[in-house]
């Protein structure tokens, strides 16, 4: 009667490495949208609602009108008068407005007015998708 051995096989192959790639892929992915949903929380804007075809995100230059009429322009408080200094520095003249819904329009008709008097034509004011 023959007596076999037992061979212990042993797997050499790591199956968790793969499943260790996929989480830090996931991390990598929710760390960066955190970053980018959490500049435009930042300034707590309520953005006006609209519908949008299409909408490209580059850098630009972004100007924030908040409810309590607070102007922040590429992340410094100014104020109205010193927005036409700050537009008169610009070498893109390119700007994107994000204003509060409750802003009210004779404050925008101020910065607009403003824009204008700098020769600034290209205005995007940013929305909600509706």
């Amino acid at each position: 009667m023959k007596i076999k051995n037992k061979i212990d096989f042993t797997q050499t192959d790591d199956n968790l490495l793969p499943l260790v790639n996929i989480i830090f892929l996931l991390l990598i992915f929710f760390m960066l949208a955190g970053v980018i949903a959490k500049q435009k929380e930042m300034y707590d804007v309520n953005l006006a609602t609209a519908v949008i075809d299409k909408y490209s995100e580059t850098e630009n230059n972004i100007l924030f009108i908040k409810s309590d009429d607070t102007i922040i322009f590429n992340d410094a408080i100014i104020t109205t008068k010193t927005l036409s200094d700050k537009l008169k520095q610009l070498k893109d003249k390119d700007i994107i407005i994000a204003a509060d819904k409750f802003v009210s329009t004779a404050k925008l008709n101020k910065v607009l007015i403003e824009l204008n008097k700098n020769k600034i034509s290209n205005v995007t004011l940013l929305t909600n998708e509706k």
